[in-house]
């Protein structure tokens, strides 16, 4: 009887026979882990003395998942992690579009993922790199690497000296300030709290300040100009958006002088407290603050296959290759054959340039990349397939 497991263990057999750059830097001072398609870590504490060996073991073994430490380790394949000795570690940022509220996730689900989600993690890669990463912690766009997760959005790693020797509560402290976790609002805003505030023009941060005082001034004047929707993403009323985007001139004016008093707000102290404390939890959602900090965590080796999709863990490179990146497009892996299935509930999926579905308990014949992600997403069976050639 026709197994689909056994079809998955071959595709993912040929992919590492034929696959360049599947081997992490200094991979002999790595931990491996390796998955099944149950589980995303089956077995860990391994290590490879050579890529030959590696490469040897993907060809023999076709894991559903590979991962290594974003440490390195004297003994990577020692056990328990004490006798690992590590030697310095990367420095490594996730950001999921499952860590992110997203409306239309509301629509498909949290483990789906569409163009819009793609689009968000991208943006959000972005203000990561060019809002943070460059300007506060002084780290240049080429020793930012980025690579495609193979699901649901991006991996950042830094290899560079400046962090290998950073212990967890640094790299705590590190996404702790990107997450704007225990900002301060009395330190933005030096006038509250003092006799006579609220006769007097409320000051504080310009969007020229450094640091977060910058980032308050400027994500507020970008929701500003989008319109009252995205102001109300703030925790304000309608009402409240309304007010202030019918005299977003004026207002931007003050803020870009320091002046945040420009239309009047019945108790500003109070209001502006609740849309500084409403930018740091938008904020603290987009990043997997347990990846920065935990130096043991596994990640995805670039270039492997993703057990849950099917998809290359593409590298994609620095900021500048990321715009025109399009994960489901340029991270197809098995692109020969097709495979008929049988489908019990499926959003639209594009990809590799084609649009299938919407399903609904129906039968199709799909290109073998579109059977294998919706198999492994868990919404349909293979029934049968063929190797051929994709024309």
């Amino acid at each position: 009887m026709f197994n689909p497991r056994q079809l998955i263990l071959r595709l993912l057999g040929d992919y590492y026979k034929g696959a360049e750059d599947v081997a992490p830097t200094r991979l002999e001072q790595r931990e491996f882990g390796f998955g099944n398609l149950d589980m995303k870590v089956a077995g860990r504490h391994i290590g490879f003395e050579s890529e030959k060996k590696y490469r040897e073991y993907l060809v023999t073994n076709a894991p559903a998942f590979v991962s290594c430490s974003q440490a390195f380790y004297r003994y990577p394949a020692a056990r328990p992690m004490e006798k690992k000795e590590p030697t310095g570690a990367e420095l490594v940022f996730d950001i999921d579009a499952t860590d992110m509220n997203l409306d239309c996730q509301q629509v498909h689900g949290k483990k789906w993922v569409c163009s819009n989600c793609f689009d968000k993690t991208k943006q959000e890669v972005q203000k990561l790199v060019e809002d943070f990463l460059v300007p506060d912690f002084g780290f240049s766009e080429k020793e930012i690497e980025i690579n495609f997760s193979g699901n649901r959005g991006y991996h950042l790693h830094i290899e560079s000296e400046k962090v290998l020797q950073l212990d967890n509560f640094a790299r705590r402290q590190v996404s702790e300030y990107i997450a704007g976790t225990g900002i301060d609002f009395e330190e933005f805003f030096p006038m509250v709290g003092v006799e006579g505030t609220r006769l007097k023009k409320l000051m504080g941060p310009k969007p020229t300040d450094k640091g977060w005082q910058g980032k308050i001034a400027n994500n507020f004047l970008r929701a500003l100009n989008t319109g009252v929707g995205t102001l109300m993403e703030f925790g304000m009323t309608k009402q409240e958006a309304s007010q202030l985007f019918k005299k977003r001139a004026l207002v931007e004016m003050g803020i870009r002088n320091g002046n945040w008093d420009m239309a009047y707000i019945k108790k500003k102290d109070e209001f502006w407290r609740k849309v500084m404390k409403a930018q740091s939890i938008m904020q603290s959602d987009k990043i997997d603050k347990n990846v920065t900090s935990d130096m043991t965590h596994l990640l995805r080796v670039p270039n492997t296959i993703h057990g849950e999709t099917g998809l290359i863990a593409k590298k994609v490179g620095h900021k500048s290759a990321l715009e025109k990146f399009n994960p489901m497009k340029e991270a197809i892996a098995f692109k020969k054959g097709e495979a008929k299935v049988s489908v019990t509930n499926s959003p639209e999926l594009t990809i590799n340039g084609k649009t299938f579905g919407p399903y609904s308990a129906e039968d199709a014949v799909l290109p073998m990349y579109a059977a294998v992600y919706l198999y492994l997403k868990g919404v349909a069976t293979i029934k049968g397939y063929r190797i051929r050639s994709e024309k």
